[in-house]
């Protein structure tokens, strides 16, 4: 990931929207860097582990195009200073209640709001793709999400929802401020940033990767180190360091 320097002139974002795509991420990824595209629908919306993201009217769903280094190791845990920067822009538009819940979802209470997918384009370039449930009901498309997806619109506190033009515009702001900060930064320096976006301690169990064993499984999530492993205390009350790629997904028990 390339920095620019502090005197740089921010990058001016080229969005094109469309009423309805199979995929933001499949479009941007012929686009160069500071290219966005932003969609009514998908498709074939997806997250993390290729597995579906229902992608409804009334939601959010853009991908943004990143210039990127080469460098696959600097891009480690990006996506949680994507969630960092983007959980600002949302509490400041009037959604309080939102957190992060490790490696890449928005979550308000138990139910999760959005999800994060970054992954390589090109070989110069990084496609950060963001989905928010705003005001679509993906549980009725899919009723196994009932109780498990929640939508910002149900998350305001009355407050009036925010116009979906400039909450698109100020979402790619805070990505590029995240690539900005992430290069100055890197996954150390936002541990502790992090600290505060988790909200209250939660009892987690982590599902291992492909191949591996895990000896701890089960416990309170603690956040991340400043390497990036989960930190857990288990119910012996030890606190242990998960290394993140021995980790194939988090569930929160409860």
């Amino acid at each position: 990931m390339s920095a620019k320097p502090a005197t740089a002139r921010r990058p001016r974002w080229r969005l094109e929207h469309h009423a309805e795509v199979v995929s933001t991420q499949r479009l941007a990824r012929e686009l160069p860097a500071w290219g966005a595209v932003w969609a009514d629908v998908q498709t074939g919306g997806r997250g993390q582990a290729e597995r579906s993201f229902v992608s409804d009217a009334g939601g959010i769903y853009f991908t943004a195009v990143l210039p990127f280094s080469g460098d696959v190791a600097a891009t480690r845990g990006f996506a949680l200073a994507v969630g960092w920067a983007v959980r600002r822009v949302l509490r400041r538009a009037g959604f309080r209640d939102v957190r992060l819940r490790w490696p890449n979802d928005l979550m308000v209470g138990a139910a999760k709001v959005g999800g994060i997918l970054v992954e390589q384009g090109a070989p110069d370039t990084l496609l950060v793709g963001l989905g928010l449930n705003l005001t679509n009901a993906p549980w009725a498309h899919e009723a196994e999400l009932q109780g498990i997806a929640g939508r910002l619109a149900d998350a305001n506190r009355g407050r009036p929802l925010p116009e979906r033009v400039s909450l698109v515009r100020q979402l790619l702001g805070a990505i590029a401020f995240a690539h900005r900060e992430f290069a100055r930064r890197r996954l150390a320096g936002f541990a502790t940033l992090l600290t505060r976006c988790w909200g209250e301690p939660r009892e987690v169990v982590l599902e291992p990767a492909r191949g591996v064993t895990l000896s701890a499984a089960r416990g309170w999530f603690l956040g991340i180190d400043a390497e990036g492993a989960v930190r857990l205390k288990t119910a012996a009350g030890v606190i242990v360091a998960v290394p993140a790629h021995q980790v194939g997904r988090l569930r929160e028990v409860g």
